[in-house]
């Protein structure tokens, strides 16, 4: 018995938006890597070292920047070998609707960060000088003119 409103497979829209967000922001060892992980669900650390043909070290630091942003999420499981031996796998999968939720509050992020700074850029008025092209803001232009001697001193600008 299972649920119609419970999805099998992860909608495509969900796999284009992960992908063109890593290939956008990150370099193209994060987009190989995330590439495996949207193809398969959930891959084995081993695997994708045999798959990229990366060293550990180089995969393990891809695998971690892509974790610390929230792209991917990772268990790590015991396995008993027919030894019975214990290794421990780590393997790796894309959580979509945590990825979703990420990426809009990154744009969101983005889009204050944009509006704050026209905003500032807006408010704050300017002056360039004819000559040297320098562009000074209201606080600095009163030090640049002396009005005793109707004098623009020569000197570099104050506060730089």
């Amino acid at each position: 018995m299972t649920d119609p409103d419970v999805l099998t497979e992860v909608p495509a829209a969900f796999k284009r938006l992960a992908k063109y967000v890593v290939r956008g922001f990150y370099g193209i060892e994060h987009a190989l890597a995330l590439d495996i992980l949207i193809r398969n669900p959930c891959v084995k650390e081993e695997d994708m070292l045999e798959l990229l043909k990366f060293d550990r070290k180089q995969l393990r630091a891809v695998l971690n920047t892509l974790k610390g942003d929230k792209f991917i999420k990772c268990r790590m499981r015991v396995e008993t070998a027919p030894d019975g031996k214990t290794t421990r796998h780590n393997y790796y999968f894309i959580n979509y609707c945590l990825l979703v939720n990420v990426v809009k509050y990154k744009l969101d992020h983005m889009r204050r960060r944009i509006e704050t700074d026209e905003r500032d850029s807006t408010n704050r008025a300017s002056f360039k000088c004819p000559i040297c092209f320098s562009t000074f803001t209201d606080l600095e232009a009163n030090q640049l003119f002396d009005p005793r001697t109707a004098h623009i001193p020569a000197q570099s600008p104050p506060y730089e």
